[in-house]
């Protein structure tokens, strides 16, 4: 039996109705709760959560 090449559509998560979901509910209770004010310090590089996690390596 010959293999068969099936090309599958390229993903797209914004037409993804679970996606869609997820993405309401971050907005509406992370962006809001006060986690979400915490979590958005750690948004870019942060020297000190590296650490706290073992992943920061001194240059």
């Amino acid at each position: 039996m010959p293999i068969q090449i099936v090309p599958l559509p390229t993903y797209a998560s914004w037409l993804n109705p679970i996606e869609k979901l997820w993405r309401k509910l971050r907005q509406e209770l992370t962006h809001p709760h006060p986690w979400g004010r915490f979590l958005e310090q750690f948004a870019s590089d942060s020297v000190e959560l590296l650490r706290y996690v073992g992943l920061w390596i001194p240059d």
